[in-house]
């Protein structure tokens, strides 16, 4: 794309009008004349254009416009101040077909008209109305740097390229004031993002602007209806950056800061007519020719701009510091904006990240036509066109590969190798794929030394790769048998009698460590490597279990008469993710076991919000033959499509230092080290990378069967009490603080100081004492007792961190650990809110952090559980210490049946705490149905086997500046309700 060449600053002031009209009046005779002396035929074409552009700019002056200047396709001259008006005169422009309309004349909007609504006043226009300001607040976090195409740059190894705000905008910045292109870099540079690529990001910008109505009440991005109401959007923009003509769902724009000019097509506009892309800036200094039928629109500081449907446009940022925020129809997704969340090394400075952006599209200024015939010639990438260019000059011919499968494969040796060095490619066959590499290291395995043969990754400080099996035991013992093993990996004398199938055996290590250690347990295994099952049948010693040259996907086995012999644990090391469609394989593991069996899945796990699409994910899928790379919510709901859930997902990678003990915490080069050719040696470098980087985690996972244990007292026929310390045993010394956190981001995000940006709370008792000094009449019927009004914070905090205390000081020892439900507790994404993750994971303490929600968005979340809490069978019975909602249970249809639940899924002597609404207006989200005063929440409690430990009444006030600011329906006093009790 052709960028737009801003003017060159100049230290002159401006001249008077009738000045200005003089000499260019002077110029224009000065150069007829001598082009008269000058003329011939062959530079006739180019006097026309100058004559032409001569008259252009003195029809403008007499039109009363401003100066109106030569078209500029290379940076000339630029005035003082900061608009392009300044240059280029606005009256030369196409008029503006839109509307334009006062916020508060609602009753004029029509959607199917663009309209500039104007009298917008957020408090982003103060807040962000200089770069300072807004990088003070926000520089933090991380962004795309994205090219004129909107999508983000690449180096030459295919990676995305990010920086904090701060950089990109210092970048920005830089380049306005050369007036050149950054160095190494794309010609346009944008900063744009929206709140599904980056929702930590538009989570904190959030508070500083509201989608104003009637706007808000558009179905295309409202506060009601679907999760795909469309998405928020950010813009930040240099002077003359551009987004060329395009067209999508409806929108809306704020400008907070500088203006931007508009260029409009109606809809159905056909591509002749808007002719190439080009930088929109270009139409206003006449660079480019203004599309037939298009009309130019300026949007300042204050105003909106709303955009129906299929409207084409392309914009022009017009000063330099350009900045608006809104929202646009449909899914990110749909525009290829739905990238994975952007990511910042932090430990990098500035100067580091600049140096990494230098690397964005390592071609530098190559010629834009020459690059374009040389991609649409053979399909190459330009930076591989470069360093084929480099290799022919040594001799070295760089075939072009034509069939398809091949090059992708050459895609992956030349992307991804340092060395260049050639990888040996399976296509997909994983059971040739396991033999080469058995043959490759068979001579390393010791027949009588597990781990030798145990090929998995290190864990623990001995660096063992026997924990797994550890792992899988005392998962199948508390879930199955509803007790404790022996520990570590000491001897079983007297277990029960089970079936256990390992689904993808390997080299046999988990079926002899099992057999040694649990001798009453019968184990099969299946593995479809010929050489593999070799070493099990040939080699290993004598043994009792089974082994079978066979697809797990038929765990027990060709012969139908084995179909009463279902197994009562089902487990997998690192061979999930190669099944060619893991539903099918989950359902097959499923109708294999008895009611109440478990799987147990340890693997790779993709982490959320990264795409299968990301170029890194790709290439370890192919080297390692990941055909099913998954998040774990992804596999929940797998799981219960299968009659299965999820009831254990533990983070193997940071409980047992993966980074350190595997990796050395290191980045690899994607080349062997020892020269080793076979792909799986790609794919580990390729998993190393991605494990560093965060995309994937290494974890355990736990489904069970629904239906009772066949075998033993299971853990759901009585209810599990919490873990407490004993007589004279040490606590834990643990202090949980009373403070609100936006829950984006680790660590519960950002802290908040009130609890919305309409209310602050804490006012109970001073409103009390205020009432009880002031009151003029006093009715016996209305009051309440002071004892009743409080600090829903602090007192959480308070029960929260008496309760923790009360754990052993080696929690959890050899104990499951305990889990914090916090019900409800990300957010109503459908209902137009901004999903949240952590809120109140700093309440969780000593305990894992889990949320349940019946919001669909909240499958994206590895730990959640999705369902409604009137009626979750995915909530296990005394499952949890703490259960916790907050500002919730108003909208269940049924409250009753939500105390049920949350009685159900307590652990005996577990805590359970909620706030709910008293006095409040109307919320729908997505419905609002119930008020409870303190004796409803008492009674809801008791009833169902709850001690109250504390009930009471909190009072919130809108700010000053709040009520001076904003009206609408919110109340300006609201009481809300608030309870703890301990399950007895």
């Amino acid at each position: 794309m052709v960028r737009f060449h801003r003017p060159r600053r100049s230290d002159t002031g401006r001249l008077p009008l009738s000045s200005i009209k003089a000499l260019v009046f002077a110029i224009a005779a000065f150069t007829l004349i001598y082009l008269v002396i000058d003329y011939d035929d062959e530079n006739n074409a180019a006097v026309d254009t100058q004559v032409r552009n001569l008259d252009s700019a003195n029809n403008a002056i007499l039109r009363g416009g401003g100066v109106a200047e030569t078209p500029h396709s290379a940076a000339d001259t630029q005035n003082e101040n900061n608009s392009l008006l300044d240059t280029y005169s606005e009256s030369t422009l196409p008029l503006c077909s839109a509307m334009r309309i006062s916020l508060s004349s609602s009753t004029e909007f029509d959607e199917n008209k663009p309209t500039i609504f104007t009298d917008w006043s957020p408090a982003a226009i103060n807040k962000w109305k200089d770069k300072n300001s807004f990088t003070s607040r926000y520089g933090k976090y991380p962004q795309y740097v994205k090219g004129g195409d909107v999508q983000p740059l690449k180096n030459s190894q295919g990676e995305k390229c990010t920086a904090r705000t701060s950089t990109l905008i210092n970048v920005l910045e830089e380049r306005f004031n050369s007036g050149n292109d950054y160095p190494q870099m794309k010609d346009d540079i944008l900063f744009f993002t929206n709140d599904v690529e980056n929702p930590y990001f538009i989570e904190s910008i959030k508070d500083d602007f509201a989608i104003p109505e009637p706007i808000s009440q558009h179905s295309a991005f409202g506060t009601s209806g679907s999760a795909d109401k469309g998405f928020t959007v950010f813009s930040a923009m240099e002077q003359g950056s551009s987004h060329p003509f395009h067209f999508h769902d409806a929108a809306w724009l704020g400008q907070v800061s500088g203006a931007r000019l508009w260029y409009l097509l109606p809809p159905g506009t056909s591509k002749t007519t808007v002719g190439a892309k080009v930088n929109g800036c270009d139409y206003l200094t006449g660079a480019a020719p203004i599309p037939n039928g298009a009309n130019a629109c300026i949007q300042r500081s204050g105003e909106v701009f709303y955009l129906p449907p299929n409207w084409l446009h392309a914009t022009c940022a017009l000063e330099q510091w350009t900045v608006g925020v809104g929202g646009q129809g449909g899914s990110p997704k749909g525009y290829e904006q739905d990238f994975p969340v952007p990511i910042v090394n932090e430990g990098w400075t500035e100067g580091k990240e600049r140096t990494e952006l230098a690397k964005c599209n390592a071609s530098g200024h190559q010629d834009e036509t020459t690059t374009t015939l040389k991609r649409n010639n053979d399909g190459r990438d330009p930076n591989q066109i470069a360093t084929d260019e480099a290799n022919a000059k040594d001799g070295v011919t760089a075939p072009v590969e034509k069939d398809v499968e091949q090059k992708d494969k050459k895609a992956v040796a030349v992307k991804n190798n340092d060395d260049g060095q050639e990888w040996k490619w399976f296509d997909g066959n994983l059971g040739e794929y396991y033999d080469k590499l058995e043959r490759d290291e068979h001579a390393k395995r010791k027949p009588d030394v597990i781990t030798s043969y145990a090929v998995h990754r290190w864990m623990g400080p001995e660096r063992k790769t026997l924990e797994h099996y550890v792992l899988i035991r005392k998962a199948i013992y508390e879930a199955v048998i509803g007790k404790l093993p022996p520990p570590g990996e000491e001897v079983s004398q007297s277990s029960s009698p089970l079936r256990v199938f390992d689904g993808g055996c390997g080299l046999g290590a988990g079926l002899m460590w099992f057999e040694q250690h649990e001798p009453n347990w019968t184990m099969t295994g299946h593995t479809i490597s010929e050489e593999q099952y070799k070493w099990i049948t040939t080699d290993l010693p004598e043994h009792k279990f089974t082994a079978r040259l066979l697809t797990y996907d038929k765990p027990l086995g060709e012969d139908d008469a084995r179909r009463d012999e279902k197994y009562h644990a089902i487990y997998s090391i690192e061979a999930a993710i190669h099944s060619p469609k893991l539903t099918s394989t989950i359902k097959a593991w499923s109708d294999a076991l008895e009611p109440g069996g478990i799987i147990v899945i340890i693997d790779d796990f993709l982490s959320v919000g990264v795409s299968k699409d990301d170029p890194d994910v790709d290439l370890f899928a192919r080297s390692w033959i990941a055909n099913s790379v998954h998040s774990t919510t992804e596999v929940a709901v797998m799981a219960q499509q299968s009659d299965m859930a999820l009831i254990e997902d533990r983070d193997l990678g940071s409980q047992y230092q993966i980074a350190k003990l595997n990796y050395r915490n290191t980045v690899p080069k994607l080349r062997d080290e020892n020269n080793r050719v076979h792909q799986g040696w790609l794919g580990s470098k390729a998993r190393q990378r991605l494990f560093l980087e965060g995309k994937i985690t290494y974890r355990m996972i736990v489904l069970q069967k629904k239906g009772g244990s066949t075998i033993g007292e299971s853990t759901q026929a009585k209810c599990t009490a919490i873990a407490t310390a004993g007589k004279g045993e040490e606590k834990l010394a643990i202090t949980i603080n009373p403070t609100l956190m936006t829950g984006t981001g680790k660590e519960g995000g950002k802290q908040q100081e009130c609890l919305s940006g309409w209310y602050c709370c804490g006012k109970g008792q001073e409103y009390w004492d205020d009432l009880a000094a002031t009151r003029t009449v006093s009715t016996g019927y209305l009051k309440l007792p002071r004892e009743l009004f409080g600090d829903y914070l602090q007192s959480f905090a308070k029960h929260l961190t008496d309760f923790y205390r009360t754990y052993p000081l080696n929690y959890p020892g050899n104990e499951k650990k305990g889990v914090f439900l916090d019900i409800g507790g990300t957010g109503s994404v459908a209902s137009g809110m901004t999903q949240v993750t952590s809120k109140f994971e700093h309440f969780s303490g000593p305990l894992d952090y889990w949320v349940l929600d019946s919001d669909p968005s909240a499958n994206r979340l590895s730990n959640a559980i999705v369902c409604d809490i009137d009626d979750c069978s995915a909530a296990l019975d005394c499952e949890y210490d703490v259960t916790f909602s907050f500002t919730v249970l108003e909208h269940a249809a049924r409250p009753w049946k939500s105390f049920d639940t949350i009685a159900r899924i307590t652990k005996k002597g577990g805590l359970t705490l909620h706030l709910v609404p008293w006095s409040y207006q109307w919320h729908a989200t997505p419905e609002d149905n119930y008020r409870f005063s303190h004796t409803a929440l008492e009674t809801l409690l008791q009833d169902r086997g709850f001690e109250v430990l504390e009930v009471g009444y909190d009072i919130c006030n809108q700010p000053e500046l709040v009520r001076k600011k904003k009206k609408d329906e919110h109340f300006e006093v609201i009481w809300l309700t608030y309870v703890v009790g301990r399950k007895l």
